[in-house]
């Protein structure tokens, strides 16, 4: 109504004020009035931890009566925890652990209303970290109005039974105990594989195989049955022929097995029988020329792992002095993953580089035996200038 008043002498003050500075002239000046306001909403939020020393004696309080906490402010009231040790008892005759959060209104405003909010309840552990399985939390806005002995207080009638309680307790302790016990025994890692190479491949007992390398240089390896079968599939196939033959049964005592294998160098095949016991290459492989060799052996003997791990050692020592070699050796082999990182390096190469690769021996060795290799490039870069 005030502000009417105003609005009403502002209008009539306008309407003498141009009455008077344009001669009596009828003119209406219209005002228009605008205001705002913004409500502003900010979640406000608080904790306390609660210590019942003695819990277990607090069991022998008469029923629903219980103990509080002191008060606390939070979300711009006073509160307290209401404790009820002896809160509820169910129809099966549990006894539950009742907890509440009781508004303190003002004494000097009955009338006083706390802002709505939402509560949980946690026990902690002894880290004090809550249990999940004993929280509770309110599903929606609680409202503390109305009288003083229900309004007020707002919680969880059946909290926890102290049957649940008790268990977790016990549960909690031996979980300790067990984990104390522990930190005083370390199981070391496996060592199995060590264990096999040391007696096996280094010490070489309970052999039952050699295996001799047909060639200029009379080498033979000293070997086992069961690991180079278990290994390979080839040598699985040559082991049983091997069996077979009579003549190989009384050369080295009864049993024994001869294998011969031609068209490899001695320091590949040793390379392959010490990935065979230990799951490793030597340490001394690792040249282009030496993986080439033993990736060769390890698609002659279907030994797949090996054959990857070294295409994938060959894969980090493409560049362009090696490129063509290293992707004519994945086409002989029929290596898929070796060959598509060749051919995505001569993609991304600049034409400086490409003009490099085009330089090398390995470019004339690619383009001798491998022409299919060099058209299906051309057309890969011819499509890729084209999208």
């Amino acid at each position: 109504m005030a502000t009417a008043a105003a609005a009403a002498l502002l209008s009539a003050s306008a309407r003498r004020l141009s009455r008077r500075s344009f001669g009596g002239a009828a003119r209406r000046l219209s005002t228009t009035f605008s205001s705002a306001s913004s409500l502003a909403v900010r979640e406000m939020t608080g904790s306390h931890k609660f210590t019942i020393d003695g819990y277990t004696q607090s069991k022998r309080v008469i029923k629903s009566k219980g103990w509080t906490s002191p008060a606390l402010d939070a979300a711009g009231s006073r509160w307290q925890i209401w404790y009820g040790p002896c809160g509820h008892e169910d129809a099966m005759g549990n006894q539950h652990i009742s907890l509440y959060l009781h508004y303190l209104h003002p004494d000097h405003d009955a009338a006083a209303v706390a802002a709505d909010v939402n509560f949980r309840f946690s026990l902690l552990d002894q880290s004090g970290n809550p249990v999940p399985e004993f929280t509770r939390a309110t599903a929606e806005l609680c409202s503390f109005n109305g009288d003083k002995q229900h309004g007020w207080r707002k919680g969880f009638d059946d909290f926890v039974t102290w049957s649940d309680l008790e268990e977790s307790g016990r549960r909690r302790r031996r979980a300790r105990r067990r984990a104390a016990a522990a930190a005083h025994v370390v199981v070391p890692p496996p060592d199995l594989r060590e264990h096999i190479a040391d007696v096996l491949w280094k010490q070489k007992h309970g052999t039952d195989v050699t295996v001799d390398v047909a060639g200029g240089e009379a080498v033979s390896f000293d070997a086992h049955g069961c690991v180079l079968a278990a290994r390979s599939p080839v040598f699985k196939g040559l082991l049983a022929v091997a069996a077979s033959n009579s003549k190989t049964k009384s050369a080295a005592g009864a049993g024994h097995r001869r294998v011969e294998i031609q068209g490899i160098d001695p320091w590949v095949l040793e390379a392959v029988l010490h990935y065979m016991y230990t799951d490793a290459l030597p340490e001394a492989v690792t040249e282009q020329d030496d993986l080439a060799a033993v990736l060769a052996a390890a698609c002659r003997f279907e030994i797949e792992r090996l054959r990857l791990m070294c295409e994938e050692m060959l894969c980090r020592r493409i560049d362009t002095g090696t490129v063509a070699d290293i992707l004519v050796l994945a086409e002989r082999h029929g290596c898929r993953g070796l060959r598509a990182a060749c051919f995505e390096f001569m993609a991304a190469a600049s034409p400086g580089n490409l003009k490099a690769v085009v330089a090398t021996e390995g470019y004339e060795r690619l383009r001798a035996e491998c022409p299919s290799l060099l058209a299906e490039f051309v057309m890969m870069k011819q499509l890729a200038a084209t999208t």
